[in-house]
């Protein structure tokens, strides 16, 4: 079977993957953003000619070295190059008579990281189920998220890539098989505050319900912050503006590592510039998007850096005081308050666990459901917590940030992620999660209904994924209610 699908730019020859779907990879969305285009908004791409081979993965956005939680997990990125504008697309049905949901996903990885062929991303499991799944590449770090005017780049320029991809889903998605009236977009981390960003700017045009998993509107640079970070790589590089378009990406990419390194921060994010993110985005979301979310994240999301960091091993109460500090005038409440709930909820208090879950909230959680509360008096949301611990270090990484992304994909099991998620000491509890997840995901994309109540601002009804109790009103209110929800700016 000749697996051929036509396009308007031309014709496509996929090939069979898991689960009896058709694959269709390294599909251009956009001409390659090299030479005078490297910091330029995505442009159309070309028309070929004859069937192009859509049977391997295209390259993957260059980004530079290790990042937090490469011990964790192997989401590495093989064959990277400028040339990464493209779609990975999987499904059960490449006929335009089909009219499947379609999933577009978008990968996380502190915006510096990522790609659509990491294998804990293959979305033919997913789409076996009955849609069509795409997963998309955008640009990353400094060729990403540099923001310098006076050579074009807006700061946005992966932003700007996503939106492209997703118009370009809307316009060529009917030839797969895929409905381009019934798009759910679905992010995590750097993908889910990605998706936070589109619905700030009111760019919902390219899908019509949104998955956010663990990140929200907090995660984005002021101007002033973006400039900053743009400024460190010209004086490390010893160039002017024009020079960066015609270095050699390796250079920039080097320069990305030494100047603006991920363990000093997020330098590479969204810009809140007033064009393609609002200068407030969190100012116009609680005032409604018309777009139905689901919005959740993990239990233990720091375990994911923290798990193997010896420095919180043994915290103190002096460097607790002192992280807290850093987002609360009143470190000494919040951290007593946030024994007393868990106290109640049999949860642990030792320092290590409060670091956690305090940080947790304060990085992921509270913008989450903060984001899921504005959105309940609308079009609609959901809440989830992923519950499900990875046996990793001891335990130490517990559910950690990450760690519900396999089991959405179905993909837990692949050995680049077993042994973060643990399927080998509990296969089939391993399977029955994925089960849960990956339905609900499903059943949201074609109806809006994953399951489970609509969230609330009075019950607060959240699904519980990997834990003891399917339904919890309200869980962990207490402590949420310490943070302002126009304060949890990173």
């Amino acid at each position: 079977m000749p697996h051929h699908v036509t396009t308007s730019f031309g014709a496509l020859q996929g090939a069979p993957a898991d689960g009896g779907v058709t694959a269709y990879l390294g599909v251009p969305y956009a001409a390659a953003p090299i030479g005078s285009r490297r910091f330029q908004l995505p442009q159309p791409p070309q028309r070929w000619d004859g069937v192009r081979p859509a049977q391997q993965n295209g390259f993957s956005p260059l980004q530079g070295g290790p990042t937090p939680g490469r011990v964790v997990a192997d989401l590495s990125c093989p064959a990277q190059d400028e040339d990464c504008l493209n779609l990975n697309i999987w499904t059960p049905a490449p006929d335009p008579q089909a009219r499947l949901p379609v999933l577009v996903w978008i990968y996380g990885g502190a915006f510096v990281t990522g790609s659509n062929s990491v294998p804990a991303y293959n979305g033919a499991r997913l789409a076996a189920r009955g849609v069509v799944v795409v997963g998309l590449n955008y640009r990353l770090g400094v060729l990403g998220w540099l923001r310098c005017p006076s050579i074009g780049a807006s700061g946005n320029q992966g932003l700007a890539d996503q939106r492209a991809a997703l118009a370009w889903v809307q316009q060529e998605i009917a030839a797969f098989g895929g409905d381009p009236v019934n798009v759910t977009v679905f992010g995590e981390s750097a993908g889910a505050a990605s998706i936070a960003m589109h619905l700030a700017a009111g760019e919902t045009s390219g899908f019509r319900r949104a998955i956010l998993q663990s990140g929200s509107y907090n995660l984005a640079a002021s101007v002033d912050e973006a400039d900053d970070a743009a400024a460190r790589v010209l004086d490390h590089l010893g160039v002017t503006p024009q020079d960066l378009v015609s270095l050699p990406p390796a250079a920039l990419i080097e320069a990305q590592d030494v100047a603006t390194p991920r363990s000093a921060g997020v330098f590479y994010r969204p810009v809140t510039d007033g064009d393609l993110v609002p200068e407030d985005p969190a100012a116009k979301l609680t005032q409604g998007v018309d777009v139905p979310v689901i919005c959740g994240t993990n239990r233990h999301e720091m375990g994911f850096f923290w798990g193997r960091d010896e420095r919180f091993d043994e915290v103190s109460d002096q460097f607790l005081t002192a992280m807290v500090g850093r987002w609360s005038n009143h470190p000494v409440e919040v951290i007593e308050t946030y024994r007393r709930a868990r106290r109640v909820s049999q949860e642990p208090t030792d320092i290590r666990s409060l670091a956690v879950a305090i940080g947790s909230d304060w990085t992921f959680r509270a913008a989450s459901m903060a984001l899921a509360g504005w959105q309940s008096t609308g079009a609609g949301s959901h809440a989830y917590r992923f519950d499900w611990e990875s046996p990793l270090f001891d335990g130490l990484v517990g559910a950690a940030h990450v760690l519900e992304v396999p089991f959405v994909f179905s993909t837990y099991a692949h050995p680049t992620v077993a042994s973060f998620t643990g399927t080998k000491l509990r296969p089939d509890q391993a399977a029955a999660l994925s089960e849960e997840v990956a339905a609900a995901w499903v059943g949201f994309a074609r109806s809006g209904d994953p399951g489970w109540p609509r969230y609330n601002l009075q019950a607060r009804p959240t699904r519980v994924f990997g834990g003891s109790t399917t339904i919890l009103n309200g869980p962990n209110r207490i402590e949420l209610d310490l943070w302002d929800p126009r304060d949890l700016h990173r």
